[in-house]
């Protein structure tokens, strides 16, 4: 091998573990970093306030709410659903182009069909 080719090889390997070394140190310092800061609690007002009577019932019934909530949500979700499907089949007449598309993929292997 020539000279300069055993010196390039040299210089690359040096580098190499420069490299590693910065970024193990890197790592390091990164890791004592987040062993020894921690963030400091936010302090908050220890004020109390008495709540009326009214908005205690509300807050003892939190959780039927969060379950009543819950539920609307996965109703409209359906009801949402429904309506998509009937939107599509109620289109009216479908053009030229949305006919070709449709036979076309019902004429497609039923495993390409599932991919889509």
């Amino acid at each position: 091998m020539s000279e300069e080719l055993i010196f390039a090889l040299q210089v690359s390997g040096v580098g190499i573990v420069v490299l590693l070394l910065v970024l193990s140190l890197l790592a390091l310092v990164i890791s004592l970093m987040t062993r020894y800061i921690v963030d400091k609690p936010e302090q908050e007002e220890t004020t109390e306030v008495s709540i009326p009577a009214p908005l205690q019932a509300e807050k003892a019934e939190g959780n039927n709410l969060e379950i009543i909530a819950a539920i609307a949500v996965a109703y409209a979700r359906a009801q949402m659903e429904l309506s998509a499907m009937n939107i599509e089949s109620a289109a009216g007449e479908m053009d030229s182009w949305r006919q070709f598309k449709i036979f076309q993929r019902l004429n497609q292997a039923s495993t390409i069909r599932r991919m889509k």
